[in-house]
């Protein structure tokens, strides 16, 4: 990036160009240079969640396709304040310091708000890339694949090759964990995540319904969605892998069709029910002109809105999401899915509607629950559900998601609320 002169005569001309604000000067000043901290290690746990200095995190965050338009500098530093001020605490996005001097500013900005940085690589430069950065405490982890599995694609990496990448990231860097993203729609061109086992230590799994037919169609996208992040989970579960669900914040076409709200609280959840153990947004920034904006905030504001309350219940649930144990209960309605998750007697029920168009009533019993009844978890979300006797029933709207704490009747509580402002989210013991 070129610098203003060293010395120029005003200081606003000097730090403030291309938009840069007096709050991130200020935080700049006011807390440490932690580029001086020692880096945090990442790694999986025995049962394939990630690990960030030793202790269990989910990573909620959000792509940032810089090299789109070349979004870098300060531009891309204006846009890691507005993701981490709505509650994200990853930032994935390219990263090549011996071009450009501000990615090690961007890293520097990072650590100083706690948040990881997953850097996107050129190749051909892995090594030296990471021979570069290895040492940041922001850093979480290297790409080394996207769209890896998509035979048709110029990117596509055959096992040996993503093995290949995936072991010289390790002999560069033993200290962080490696991923790559890879599409997962229903057609046939898509490899199986199974045979890609022991080629790398995250994988997210890419699902963008919304305006993507033929291969979703309206009526069933969210149902589809839900049963595709499930398959694709089930080909890494238990093989060390993480998995990570990519989900969709962009538009298809210029034409500005984001997913709603309700839309994406349903693919989270549906997300969640598959078994995932993070969650990246795609995307803040790809380059393309919406309404006459380029970044999510302007584009889709109340999407944006929805995605940082998605935050906060993350942040509520990841120890039940980190620690707790899933089951799938029975559903008498169709497309309405009920899961559970126990953690220390605590108990956490999500019931979510893939239908997009009609409610739902629902009569099914939920095993061990005689004399408990359920306590809504989040405030202004849907609710109306009821726990009678072991018996779950109530009507579901389209698109809705119920999460409710299950507790005794006579003693209701809510699980243990994780007071973290950021969505890089340490699960307690």
């Amino acid at each position: 990036m070129n610098l203003s002169p060293p010395y120029p005569k005003s200081l606003s001309q000097h730090f403030f160009r291309a938009g840069i604000t007096l709050a991130r000067l200020y935080l700049a000043l006011l807390l440490p240079l932690t580029i001086l901290a020692a880096p945090l290690s990442t790694a999986v746990s025995p049962h394939g969640t990630l690990l960030r200095g030793g202790a269990e995190i989910f990573p909620f965050g959000i792509y940032h396709t810089s090299w789109i338009g070349e979004r870098y500098g300060d531009d891309r530093a204006q846009d890691l304040l507005a993701i981490h001020g709505n509650g994200l605490g990853i930032l994935q996005t390219s990263l090549d310091p011996t071009s450009r001097e501000s990615d090690f500013a961007l890293l520097d900005d990072a650590a100083r708000r706690d948040m990881g940085v997953m850097a996107e690589l050129y190749l051909p430069a892995l090594g030296t890339l990471i021979d570069r950065m290895k040492s940041h405490p922001a850093i979480t982890s290297w790409q080394i694949g996207d769209d890896f599995n998509v035979t048709t694609s110029k990117n596509y990496c055959s096992p040996e090759l993503l093995k290949e990448r995936h072991e010289l990231a390790l002999t560069h860097d033993p200290n962080h964990v490696t991923y790559a993203s890879g599409g997962s729609a229903p057609v046939t061109r898509y490899r199986s995540f199974k045979d890609y086992q022991g080629c790398v230590n995250m994988i997210g799994i890419q699902c963008y319904p919304v305006d993507n037919k033929p291969d979703f169609p309206d009526e069933l996208m969210l149902e589809r969605c839900f049963q595709l992040l499930k398959s694709r989970v089930s080909e890494i579960e238990g093989s060390g892998i993480v998995p990570i669900a990519n989900l969709q914040s962009f538009s298809w076409s210029k034409r500005g069709v984001f997913p709603t709200p309700s839309e994406s609280r349903n693919m989270l959840y549906g997300a969640l029910a598959a078994g995932v153990k993070g969650v990246l947004y795609y995307t803040y920034y790809d380059g393309t002109p919406i309404k006459g904006h380029v970044t999510l905030n302007q584009q889709a504001p109340a999407l944006w809105d929805e995605i940082g309350k998605q935050a906060k219940e993350i942040c509520q649930l990841a120890p039940f999401l980190l620690k707790g144990t899933r089951r799938v209960l029975p559903s008498n309605a169709e497309h309405v899915h009920v899961f559970l998750w126990e953690k220390n007697a605590q108990k956490i029920l999500v019931v979510f509607s893939t239908d997009r168009s009609t409610a739902r009533d629902l009569h099914t019993a939920i095993p061990d629950s005689a004399g408990q009844t359920l306590l809504p978890v989040f405030a202004n979300r849907p609710t109306g559900l009821e726990l009678k006797g072991g018996i779950l029933s109530g009507r579901i709207g389209p698109e809705e998601v119920h999460v409710y704490s299950v507790s005794e009747s006579a003693q209701p509580h809510s699980p243990r609320i994780v007071n973290s402002p950021k969505s890089v989210v340490e699960s307690p013991p």
